[in-house]
């Protein structure tokens, strides 16, 4: 998934790499072939687990798709019984669409409000200052 859809998003018009690479400690980016892989494109320049920059213990969560999305799907797909997973596949796709774009410019500005809070905090917890 990330040599096919992840990596070629990554690249800007100009055909430059981002100066560095993030991932968070999940067990697919733990993987030793994923974490290879991403030492071959970033060499020295990723931050992850037992990556060159490590990934930092108990770290803010900035990641909209974390503090955010996951949840707010969950509570919409999970607003009717799910029959089978063609059913859940169903769902999110649905759920996915009727995000309406109001939404998606608040959590915007509350990652803008947490990117802020982290910089003051200087990288440190942010939670108990939310």
């Amino acid at each position: 998934m990330i040599e096919e859809d992840v990596f070629p998003d990554l690249l800007n018009p100009d055909g430059d790499y981002p100066s560095f690479f993030q991932q968070y400690g999940a067990p697919p980016h733990y993987a030793l072939c994923a974490r290879q892989w991403v030492d071959i494109q970033f060499p020295g320049r990723w931050i992850g687990r037992r990556g060159p920059i490590e990934w930092p213990p108990r770290s803010p969560d900035l990641t909209l798709l974390d503090f955010f999305l996951w949840d707010h799907l969950k509570d919409l797909v999970y607003q009717e019984p799910i029959r089978d997973f063609r059913h859940l596949q169903q769902r999110i796709r649905q759920c996915c669409d009727a995000i309406q774009p109001d939404v998606l410019l608040r959590v915007h500005a509350d990652w803008q409000k947490r990117l802020a809070m982290c910089l003051a905090q200087e990288g440190q917890h942010i939670e108990h200052v939310l």
